[in-house]
């Protein structure tokens, strides 16, 4: 039976370590994701949601503030033998119900050749889009979608 809870400082290697493998997957896999001492930081200082199945990570989401009074909803990854379980809806379930009890907007970027995230994230309210060419780096495009703080 699956757990959805906050993560704690004890989790961010194991964090960490799933994320790694998740980037595996990502268009752009040859860059390094975030390592051990930023996975360290955000478990302490951002909303960090953690899924457990048997005692074992296989999940997690991030969402971190932003000087622009908003938080980025950065990463939401669950191991590869896991997906398709409703886990990752789960965990941006946990996100999103705490940024809005926070009464906050936040943000996300995706790939723009990802339509099934797309489609995904405007269920969830996400619903303004901007097209950033070359977010990360030249070569890495991005859709900025936002959802707004509730009530506004």
């Amino acid at each position: 039976m699956a757990n959805i809870r906050r993560a704690g400082p004890s989790d961010f290697i194991e964090v960490a370590r799933l994320d790694r493998e998740a980037w595996t997957e990502s268009r752009h896999a040859t860059f390094i994701p975030d390592g051990e001492h930023a996975w360290r930081l955000w478990v302490e200082h951002a909303i960090v949601f953690v899924v457990e199945e048997d005692a074992d990570l296989v999940g997690a989401a991030l969402a971190f503030p932003t000087q622009a009074a908003s938080y980025c909803l950065h990463k939401i990854f669950v191991e590869r033998s896991r997906r398709g379980q409703g886990l990752g809806g789960d965990l941006m379930g946990a996100a999103l119900r705490e940024l809005e009890s926070l009464g906050v907007p936040c943000f996300l970027t995706v790939d723009p050749v990802n339509e099934a995230a797309i489609s995904l994230y405007e269920n969830w309210g996400f619903s303004e889009r901007t097209f950033v060419k070359g977010y990360y780096r030249p070569e890495e495009d991005r859709l900025v979608m936002t959802k707004p703080a509730p009530g506004a």
